[in-house]
Protein backbone atom coordinates (compact mmCIF):
# COMPACT_ATOMS: atom_id res chain seq x y z
CA UNK A 1 0.00 0.00 0.00
CA UNK A 2 1.48 3.38 -0.96
CA UNK A 3 -1.38 5.92 -0.81
CA UNK A 4 -4.13 6.20 2.05
CA UNK A 5 -6.95 3.54 0.93
CA UNK A 6 -9.38 6.30 1.57
CA UNK A 7 -7.88 9.67 -0.03
CA UNK A 8 -4.68 8.95 -1.97
CA UNK A 9 -2.52 10.76 0.11
CA UNK A 10 0.88 9.66 -0.12
CA UNK A 11 1.65 7.10 2.96
CA UNK A 12 6.07 8.52 2.72
CA UNK A 13 3.83 12.08 3.66
CA UNK A 14 2.19 10.94 6.91
CA UNK A 15 0.18 13.84 8.25
CA UNK A 16 0.46 13.53 11.70
CA UNK A 17 2.33 10.61 13.75
CA UNK A 18 0.15 10.02 17.15
CA UNK A 19 2.79 7.74 18.79
CA UNK A 20 6.14 5.16 18.21
CA UNK A 21 6.77 2.36 20.27
CA UNK A 22 9.09 0.02 19.67
CA UNK A 23 8.39 -4.14 20.36
CA UNK A 24 10.38 -7.23 19.18
CA UNK A 25 8.99 -6.92 16.00
CA UNK A 26 10.41 -3.42 15.38
CA UNK A 27 9.29 -0.19 15.93
CA UNK A 28 5.22 0.16 15.61
CA UNK A 29 4.26 3.51 14.37
CA UNK A 30 0.43 4.69 14.48
CA UNK A 31 -0.13 8.01 11.96
CA UNK A 32 -3.43 9.96 11.26
CA UNK A 33 -3.61 10.73 7.46
CA UNK A 34 -4.81 14.31 6.50
CA UNK A 35 -8.33 12.61 6.29
CA UNK A 36 -8.55 11.28 9.30
CA UNK A 37 -7.62 8.15 8.72
CA UNK A 38 -5.71 6.18 11.24
CA UNK A 39 -3.03 3.49 10.17
CA UNK A 40 -0.59 1.50 11.76
CA UNK A 41 2.98 0.39 10.45
CA UNK A 42 5.23 -1.69 11.37
CA UNK A 43 8.89 -0.87 10.47
CA UNK A 44 11.22 -4.41 11.22
CA UNK A 45 14.34 -4.69 12.42
CA UNK A 46 15.41 -7.21 9.61
CA UNK A 47 16.45 -5.72 6.41
CA UNK A 48 14.65 -5.92 3.44
CA UNK A 49 11.15 -4.88 1.66
CA UNK A 50 8.90 -4.40 4.99
CA UNK A 51 12.22 -2.55 6.47
CA UNK A 52 10.23 0.62 5.44
CA UNK A 53 7.29 0.80 7.61
CA UNK A 54 4.83 -0.66 5.89
CA UNK A 55 1.07 -0.09 6.72
CA UNK A 56 -0.36 -3.34 8.61
CA UNK A 57 -4.08 -1.94 9.22
CA UNK A 58 -6.10 1.32 8.79
CA UNK A 59 -9.08 2.37 11.39
CA UNK A 60 -11.93 4.62 11.58
CA UNK A 61 -11.27 8.28 11.49
CA UNK A 62 -13.34 8.82 14.62
CA UNK A 63 -10.00 7.32 16.80
CA UNK A 64 -8.58 9.65 18.98
CA UNK A 65 -4.50 10.13 19.65
CA UNK A 66 -5.03 9.26 23.29
CA UNK A 67 -6.96 5.86 22.17
CA UNK A 68 -4.30 5.11 19.77
CA UNK A 69 -1.50 4.90 22.38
Amino acid sequence: MEECPRCGWPESEAYEVLSRHLTSEGVVTYTRCACGEVQVRVRRFEPGPAAGGTAVAGGAADVSASDAS
